[in-house]
């Protein structure tokens, strides 16, 4: 008995023992698990957040993936808008270009109705005046008609044989040369940085104009003979009044040298293109650039096709002529292909509709402005452009042209016949320019080494 209860009590005692260990380890897997619970929690809660940040995001994507497709939809609209303006705008540049051409041939209709009629008139010894109810009817001629018709005849020129004078121009070398628009004056500049001007019949210097800083490389006179101007490697251009022969203008804004500039018809506004690949138009009244247009290639030469200076053509150091609008800067065509160098010099004919070009690849080239088509190509075996400027020219009734060769030699074309029709060497050195008077009764021509000759053109009847 007190066996059992000795084993009994040893028993109680080790039950105790384990009863305790098994409280100490529930109390440990309490704590551990109200420690995971926590964790659990805490995890729940960024689980949560988490989500919520997932669901903004993609609100935020679904909110971009919507303004995107809405930018695709307006980009592909104003695309849309864009080509059908390009289409409007070339539209309504042709029915403009088939307007103005229209206009032309209406004006030269009427130019050779009146001249035929004139001529009609002439032949019977008549004269034709405007009725009251504005037809046209012959009559007999007085011989204040008789002069006034001789006045306003188309002059008619002839081939120049010899000239009638040679002049050695010191102080430099020269680069232009250019006759007046009445054609009661010519004018030269180089590298002396003067203008110079000189009687059109004698040849006798009137005047030295000065103010250029560098070489002068192109000459115009305005419409009345008031103005001359000359544009320069000093990357601007010079505008003197030939009464007081003070310097009017000084016209900068170029970055590279202006190798050529020109008045418009009423002398209010000129154009100059320069080596750094632009255009400017300068409005005279106001004192600055109005417009500046972007050629993509360096200008050598430049001139109006109207007077009222709205078409522009120029030439260029890549080959190319291009024609512009100097209203809007727009380009109206390019001309690519006519020459095989660059563009020394471009002229546009009396009548306005046909353009005159030289090149480095010893051709000129005549232009329908109308149709844009090579209607003429004017080569000889003797003649080699010598310059970067050489201009050449019309005759004032359209039936000549006229250009300079590098060894001296002056060329005169046929423009109808297409025909050589006489070389004369007068000059020793490259010549860089010709210039007919309007009036057709002088040729000037110069060369770069100082020396000018003067040739009477002037028909005789």
């Amino acid at each position: 008995m007190y066996k059992t209860q000795s084993e009994n009590a040893q028993r109680l005692v080790h039950m105790s023992e384990q009863l305790q260990k098994a409280s100490e380890t529930e109390k440990r897997d309490s704590a551990e698990i109200k420690k995971l619970t926590a964790s659990v929690k805490q995890l729940g809660t960024k689980c949560d957040l988490q989500i919520e940040q997932l669901r903004e995001k993609d609100t935020a994507i679904q909110i971009l993936q919507d303004e995107i497709a809405a930018i695709q939809l307006e980009i592909t609209t104003i695309e849309e808008r864009n080509k059908k303006l390009e289409k409007e705008n070339a539209q309504l540049l042709q029915r403009w270009l088939d307007k103005m051409n229209q206009e032309a041939e209406k004006m030269n209709e009427a130019t050779e109705f009146y001249e035929n009629f004139l001529e009609q008139a002439r032949n019977v010894g008549k004269t034709i005046r405007k009725t009251s109810g504005g037809k046209w009817i012959m009559g007999p001629s007085s011989s204040s008609e008789k002069k006034s018709d001789q006045r306003t005849r188309t002059p008619t020129v002839v081939l120049p044989v010899s000239p009638i004078k040679k002049m050695a121009i010191s102080d430099g070398e020269l680069f232009c040369i250019k006759a007046s628009t009445t054609g009661s004056m010519f004018a030269t500049g180089g590298s002396d940085k003067k203008l110079r001007v000189y009687d059109a019949k004698t040849g006798n210097a009137t005047m030295a104009l000065g103010g250029s800083l560098q070489t002068i490389t192109s000459i115009c006179f305005d419409s009345t003979d008031e103005l001359v101007l000359g544009s320069s490697t000093d990357n601007s251009t010079r505008i003197w009044h030939l009464g007081t022969q003070r310097l009017r203008h000084t016209l900068t804004g170029h970055i590279g040298k202006v190798f050529a500039a020109q008045f418009t018809a009423d002398s209010k506004r000129v154009v100059s293109g320069s080596h750094d690949r632009t255009l400017k138009v300068w409005d005279l009244q106001r004192g600055y650039c109005i417009r500046t247009i972007f050629t993509f290639s360096s200008c050598n030469d430049l001139t109006l096709v109207d007077v009222e200076g709205q078409t522009l053509v120029s030439g260029h150091l890549d080959n190319n002529i291009r024609l512009w609008d100097t209203r809007t800067g727009n380009g109206i065509k390019e001309l690519t292909g006519v020459h095989s160098g660059q563009i020394t010099s471009v002229s546009i004919s009396p009548g306005g509709d046909t353009l005159l070009t030289n090149s480095r690849d010893n051709t000129l080239k005549m232009i329908d402005l109308r149709m844009y088509n090579i209607v003429a190509t004017f080569q000889a075996p003797s003649y080699r452009n010598g310059a970067n400027w050489s201009r050449s020219c019309f005759s004032p009734d359209k039936s000549y042209v006229a250009a300079g060769s590098a060894d001296g030699t002056l060329h005169v074309w046929n423009t109808l016949t297409h025909n050589l029709e006489t070389t004369l060497k007068d000059h020793k050195g490259v010549m860089c320019g010709v210039s007919w008077s309007p009036v057709g009764d002088y040729l000037y021509t110069a060369e770069t080494n100082k020396n000018v000759c003067i040739y009477n053109t002037a028909f005789q009847v």
